[in-house]
């Protein structure tokens, strides 16, 4: 066994949870020491923990069969993880992983964790102005916010349930410890265990929230390149926010997740330029205000100007325009339940003063 095998070895160890903690550390030595080992690493990762080939075949019988089969797959993320052409040398280096994934668990295995059945999913796409609640064969229950999309599979029974959302949802999921069920966004995916949360993730905001009111949920996935390294915890009244537009990933209070202060130490010194976003974890919130929305009350707290008129465009169906950036960074605090969008205009207008003009679906606001 040569010293590539040996850390093929681990890296199987560590997706087994079979590894020792001096064995970890070593792995991930190995891991960090260059970039080529990282970006193996963690190809082989998102494959064993979220690969979704379903336009791949369910079987294959022979060798040549297989090694098409695996061929496909790991194109197909490392496609994915990449966003480039695929280079030749890295798909054949995961194929001869994928071959020992196979000779450890069985192609049987392979072919069912991997390449799952054809999944039929039903979809509901919100507009502006609107919200939809709907419930899954199981009896859990979603609240899907205006200008939202959610696609999510018609059995749910499944050991593995994926729903895809775009914009914000309210979730109660009935608990079943026999399946593992994960909301998956642009950014971020949830694992669910049982759970009450909201999930905001609109594409044209750059804040995504997770907020969990009961259960236990936990965070994984990608911001551009950077991966969040283990899955993030949440308990009940807490929340995790992220910036999705950084460069990379710190998040507080879940030091397991990321690369060592060291690292991130050495990463700023190569490149200074760079900035360093948070996973933010808020303890203690007041969780009943961030969903107070599936009960069409619109609760906004200190909240710019700029950031609140992109919500009372989903709320009304409406376009605004600021012409001041001063009015931009105006903060508001209030809640909206029956008014009007322009008892809404008039009631802010008079907390700061700015004029506004109403035409149809248009509203034009500047300063006085």
């Amino acid at each position: 066994m040569n010293i590539e095998d040996i850390y093929i070895s681990l890296i199987l160890r560590h997706l087994k949870k079979e590894i020792s903690e001096s064995e970890k550390q070593e792995l991930f030595h190995w891991v960090y020491s260059k970039k080529e080992n990282e970006k193996f690493f963690y190809n082989l990762k998102d494959i064993w923990e979220t690969a979704q080939y379903q336009s791949i075949a369910k079987t294959a019988d022979t060798d040549a069969e297989w090694q098409k089969l695996v061929f496909k797959a790991i194109q197909q993320e490392t496609d994915h993880f990449h966003k480039k052409s695929v280079n030749t040398r890295t798909i054949y280096r995961a194929i001869q992983i994928a071959a020992v994934v196979v000779i450890t668990f069985g192609i049987g295995f392979f072919v069912q964790k991997y390449i799952p059945e054809e999944t039929n999913y039903a979809s509901v796409n919100v507009p502006y102005g609107a919200k939809s609640e709907l419930e899954l064969p199981d009896g859990s229950k979603v609240w899907v916010n205006s200008g939202s999309k959610i696609k999510y599979p018609t059995n749910v029974n499944n050991k593995d349930v994926t729903l895809y959302l775009e914009g914000e949802a309210y979730f109660d999921i009935v608990k079943n410890p026999k399946r593992v069920l994960t909301v998956k966004t642009s950014t971020i995916n949830i694992q669910v265990h049982g759970t009450s949360f909201n999930v905001k993730s609109y594409n044209d905001e750059e804040i995504v929230e997770t907020t969990l009111l009961e259960g236990s949920i936990s965070i994984t996935g990608k911001v551009g390149n950077n991966v969040i390294k283990e899955p993030i915890f949440l308990k009940p009244n807490e929340q995790a926010t992220l910036t999705k537009s950084k460069q990379s990933i710190e998040v507080g209070q879940q030091s397991q997740a990321l690369k060592s202060t060291k690292e991130v130490a050495n990463e700023t010194k190569k490149n200074p330029s760079s900035v360093i976003p948070k996973i933010q974890i808020k303890e203690g919130i007041d969780v009943e205000s961030f969903v107070m929305w599936k009960y069409n009350m619109l609760v906004f707290k200190n909240e710019r100007f700029e950031d609140l008129a992109i919500k009372l465009e989903r709320w009304y169906d409406v376009e605004i325009t600021i012409k001041n950036e001063e009015l931009k960074n105006s903060r508001y605090t209030g809640t909206f339940e029956k008014e009007t969008v322009e008892q809404a205009m008039k009631a802010l207008s008079i907390s700061l003063p700015f004029k506004y003009h109403i035409d149809k679906n248009q509203i034009s606001i500047q300063k006085i």
